[in-house]
């Protein structure tokens, strides 16, 4: 019994139904080939994506500490108090509050701005000192 005998018994409308079933089908796998398409390409982008921003935030936490590094500095020339304590959060509000800052920025990553032992600013997140 091959598959144009059972066609030959079914009505004209009936073998309609059949077709457009198998157009449905095809429709359907079409669909679920591209979702895992799309799927299979967030695997392998999604990671490269999470690098280059968490690489991004680090360069502006670098920046920031930067001009914060250049407020400090300003302040400690136009005052016989020092903001630089070693050890303790940097006092970010003095800064803005005194004019040598415009705009609080914060660690896009949410770290908090310290001194270290050498009176450097510091990110607790990116544990970079070094700012030049």
């Amino acid at each position: 019994m091959n598959v144009d005998s059972i066609y030959e018994t079914y009505s004209r409308s009936t073998k309609l139904k059949l077709i457009n079933n198998r157009r449905g089908n095809l429709a359907m796998y079409s669909i679920v080939f591209i979702l895992c398409g799309v799927l299979m390409a967030m695997f392998i982008f999604f990671p490269q994506y999470m690098n280059t921003r968490s690489g991004i935030y680090g360069i502006s936490c670098r920046d920031i500490r930067k001009k914060i590094s250049v407020a400090i500095e300003d302040h400690d020339v136009n005052n016989s108090v020092s903001a630089i304590k070693p050890g303790e959060k940097v006092n970010l509000d003095l800064l803005k509050e005194k004019g040598f800052l415009d705009e609080i920025k914060l660690c896009p990553e949410k770290g908090i701005f310290m001194f270290d032992n050498k009176g450097r600013v510091v990110c607790t997140v990116h544990k970079d000192g070094d700012v030049k």
